[in-house]
């Protein structure tokens, strides 16, 4: 018996040590939170209408809620393709969108500066049609579903002024 307790013993000692570094490494906030970030160039509504060879996106804006102004003032088109993130380093990698996107994923609300992900986390966040027909945003860390709110209702965290564009 005395064998099994030194191992439950030792055995909770290990799980408390992990648990202590398993919380302070904090996940990136959820949508709630992401959107409001002011930094974040451009935010869309856009479907993906098919991937390239090299796993990029070719898309389909729906809407504009958030868009960069050039030197005279005026909204900087949005994209007509995704590439994936960037990899910070010497030479930029570029991890295609096709990776991180689950299969039968369209539907995005993307965070985007150029036709890169604004980053490797909350960058893209899956839209969905509710039960009422009403469209609805994926809220968890990076779009991973549950819990879902109405995406007119996270439209209005983001910190702008400028009205939405079709």
């Amino acid at each position: 018996m005395k064998p099994l307790r030194l191992f439950l013993s030792l055995s909770s000692l290990f799980a408390a040590a992990l648990g202590h570094k398993v919380i302070a490494d904090e996940l990136p906030p959820g949508l709630e939170q992401a959107i409001r970030n002011p930094a974040i160039p451009m935010i869309l509504d856009a479907t993906i209408v098919k991937f390239t060879k090299e796993g990029f996106a070719e898309i389909k804006v729906n809407t504009v809620y958030k868009a960069p102004r050039d030197n005279k003032g005026a909204k900087v088109v949005p994209p007509v393709r995704v590439r994936g993130y960037a990899a910070a380093g010497k030479v930029a990698r570029v991890t295609p969108l096709r990776v991180i996107t689950n299969r039968g994923q369209t539907r995005f609300l993307f965070f985007l500066d150029g036709d890169l992900l604004y980053s490797t986390y909350n960058n893209r966040f899956e839209i969905r049609e509710g039960k009422d027909g009403s469209l609805e945003v994926g809220t968890g860390f990076n779009g991973g579903g549950a819990p879902w709110r109405p995406l007119k209702d996270m439209i209005k965290l983001i910190p702008q002024n400028n009205p939405p564009t079709p």
